[in-house]
């Protein structure tokens, strides 16, 4: 057990340039009047909060779409603290629920307003306002701190009994319990305002994939970053819809794909 745990001294908090998107349901959803800024609103509230009554009762989703959406959102969130945290050779169920939960408790505070639509041009676009969370930043010296103290324990052998799985679900715990005990008192940064071109055919409309994009990019604080710094994301999309995707090629795995509603 002994030179297995040796590794784990090279533990190391890695910076998180992986942005993190949007998972929405595929293809047209029909609904009951609304306006875009109600829907872009259930959307958000979706991903982000589980709260699917608005989605449900505006927009005539299924509480299994809701569901699946907010699923498929906390468990990218979860793959990405689980690679940043050194964590990614971890395959046990009991560190996955571990992030999860974690995913879950961050996404509880998120901080966000949209606007009403309005219209530029011949497109419509809906203002979506993010206060970047900056619980990576409020909880980097702690965990690097407790990444100290396991080392030391590992060095002095006091995890030669101890199974890998167990030790990777004793350190996942203890790092979870630092980001849940921060996330209570979660600090923000600058606001940042995206513009959400809305793509409408008269038919159905939906939300520009990559503007949904950049609203997610917003919602986490790089670590190492500072206020004023936006990361990965833009702090304004352009109107015409051509500004670049803040996703980068890391995102594996993730879609920006939004849920169409039937217009009216």
């Amino acid at each position: 057990m002994k030179n297995h745990l040796k590794r784990y001294s090279r533990l190391m908090l890695l910076g998180l340039t992986t942005t993190f998107t949007l998972a929405s349901l595929t293809g047209c959803l029909h609904r009951k009047k609304t306006t875009y800024q109600t829907y872009m609103q259930n959307i958000l509230d979706v991903n982000y909060k589980g709260s699917f009554d608005g989605y449900v009762d505006d927009n005539d989703g299924s509480k299994d779409d809701a569901q699946a959406m907010y699923d498929d959102t906390i468990d990218y969130l979860s793959v990405q603290l689980i690679n940043h945290y050194s964590l990614a050779n971890a395959d046990s169920d009991e560190v996955k629920n571990i992030f999860n939960d974690t995913a879950k408790t961050i996404y509880s505070q998120a901080k966000y307003e949209v606007s009403q639509a309005y219209k530029n041009g011949d497109d419509y676009y809906v203002d979506v306002t993010v206060y970047p969370m900056d619980i990576l930043n409020q909880v980097f010296d702690d965990v690097f701190a407790y990444i100290e103290d396991s080392n030391k324990k590992i060095a002095a052998d006091d995890y030669n009994n101890t199974g890998k799985e167990d030790y990777e679900a004793q350190f996942a715990q203890g790092v979870a319990d630092i980001i849940q005990e921060k996330t209570s008192n979660m600090e923000y940064r600058s606001p940042v305002v995206i513009s959400v071109k809305i793509t409408d055919d008269g038919d159905y409309y939906c939300a520009d994939p990559s503007g949904l994009s950049q609203v997610d990019a917003s919602m986490l604080a790089i670590e190492g970053s500072h206020d004023g710094d936006s990361g990965d994301s833009e702090s304004d999309s352009s109107k015409d819809g051509s500004s670049e995707d803040s996703s980068s090629d890391d995102n594996d795995g993730g879609t920006d794909i939004s849920s169409g509603v039937e217009a009216e």
